[in-house]
C-alpha cells in the first residue's frame, strides 16, 4: 500500500490548467512553497540560486484519461501530461527566497493550492 501526505502547498498564480505552462523550467512564474512548519528543519543547506526538484500532486487532473486527443498514437505514459491515473508531477525550479517554511521558487507550473508531496536536489 502506498500512503502519502502532503508536506505543504504551492501558491501560484494559475488557477486554470489552461494557464499552465507546458514546462515549468521554460518559463519564469514564481510561486512559494508553503511548507507545515514541522517540516521547515528540512530545508536546512538550501539557499537562493539552488534548483529544487517539487513533487507534486496534480489534484484537479483527470485521472481517467489514457490516450491523449490531441497527439494520435501517444499514450499518457508517452507524456508529461498531468492527467493520467496517478497523477504526479516533477517540476525543476530556482529557489529565490526563504523565509522560514516558506520558499518562494521560480518556474512554476503547478495550479494554485496544489500538493506537494516532496523536495529533492535534481540530479546533475
Amino acid at each position: 500500500m502506498v500512503d502519502l501526505s502532503p508536506i505543504g502547498r504551492i501558491r501560484t498564480p494559475i488557477e486554470e490548467t489552461s494557464d499552465a505552462p507546458r514546462q515549468g523550467q521554460n518559463a519564469s512564474i514564481e510561486g512559494t512553497i508553503e511548507l507545515d512548519p514541522a517540516y521547515e528543519p528540512g530545508l536546512a543547506g538550501v539557499e537562493a540560486g539552488d534548483q529544487l526538484l517539487v513533487v507534486w500532486f496534480a489534484h484537479e487532473a483527470d485521472r481517467t484519461l489514457l490516450e491523449l486527443d490531441r497527439v494520435e498514437g501517444r499514450g499518457v505514459f508517452s507524456s508529461r501530461s498531468p492527467a493520467r491515473p496517478n497523477p504526479i508531477g516533477l517540476t525543476t525550479v530556482e529557489v529565490v527566497a526563504i523565509d522560514g517554511a516558506d520558499v518562494q521558487v521560480r518556474g512554476v507550473d503547478m495550479l494554485d493550492g496544489s500538493p506537494v508531496l516532496d523536495l529533492k536536489v535534481p540530479l546533475d
